[in-house]
Parts: structure tokens; sequence; C-alpha cells
């Protein structure tokens, strides 16, 4: 978990399943609890997940909709994490980056001109 001035990140372990997915949801949860303005789930790192990895994203999701915190997820390009992330239907409910770069750059403010 990492938080800057501009977005909290949380990276998911290698592995999420019942053992650990209420202890990645506390840490979500916190940040946006602290008031972060923005929020990264990080799992290309993510080799495998079930069920709990998803609830941890819609939960989140949920939160920071509430909040009105944007949010990125950041999927592997490939694998069983983004299999199981598209056949759950994740890319049309929260805005996927490939990479933490690209997100936090879509975070970034706008300058005004």
């Amino acid at each position: 978990m990492e938080s800057t001035e501009t977005c909290g990140t949380v990276t998911f372990p290698a592995e999420v399943d019942l053992s650990n997915g209420e202890a990645i949801l506390a840490q979500s949860l916190g940040l946006l609890d602290s008031g972060v303005r923005a929020l990264i789930l990080d799992l290309s790192g993510c080799t495998f997940c079930d069920s709990n990895a998803l609830n941890v994203i819609l939960r989140s999701q949920m939160r920071a909709s509430e909040l009105g915190v944007p949010m990125w997820v950041v999927l592997p390009q490939r694998g069983i994490v983004r299999r199981i992330a598209e056949i759950a239907g994740l890319p049309r409910r929260v805005a996927i980056a490939p990479d933490v770069a690209t997100a936090r750059e879509a975070l970034a403010p706008v300058p005004h001109g």
C-alpha cells in the first residue's frame, strides 16, 4: 500500500483468495476513508485470484463512487486474472489501465490554460 499527495495505490499480492481478500479490502477502504484524491488497485503482479479479488475491486469501486474518488484497476495484459476479470465484466464497471504509470497519468489533473 502506498499513499502520495495525488493518489493511493494498493498492490495486490501474487495470489488473492479467502485467506487475504478481507485484509486487502481493508487497505483499500482505509485509503479511501483517509481522504485520498484517487485510488489505484494494482493487480499487475497477481497471478491467481478468486471471487475475493473481484469482491475487493467492486466494493472499493462502490466506496470510491460514494466519495467521488476516481479509481483505476491495473490488470495483467494476459493470463488467468485478466480472463477472470473479463468474464466477470469488470472492464465494463471500472476503469482499466495496462500499468500503474498509465493509471497515474489518467488521474493527473488537467492543467488549465
